[in-house]
């Protein structure tokens, strides 16, 4: 794929951080805590992204989502196991 451009990158970041609002509406606990798959932190549950058997925080989600659209990465798993 290559390189992103600032909108590209700015539309996907966009539609990851939007999964907060959504969980919020939800009723998701702002307190919720999960272990995010990718940097190992306890991080807000509230817009983390589950992609199969792992979870990432949203600004990992959002790392992923960016490196998938410039092909850098394949799959989760190169994601997840590569950091």
């Amino acid at each position: 794929m290559g390189k992103l451009s600032d909108s590209e990158e700015e539309k996907i970041a966009q539609g990851v951080r939007s999964l907060v609002q959504s969980h919020l509406n939800l009723g998701i606990s702002t307190g919720s805590r999960a272990i995010c798959h990718n940097c190992g932190y306890a991080k807000p549950l509230i817009g983390a992204v589950r992609y199969g058997k792992y979870r990432l925080c949203n600004d990992c989600a959002v790392r992923y989502e960016l490196a998938k659209a410039e092909g850098t990465v394949k799959s989760i798993e190169d994601f997840v196991l590569d950091e």
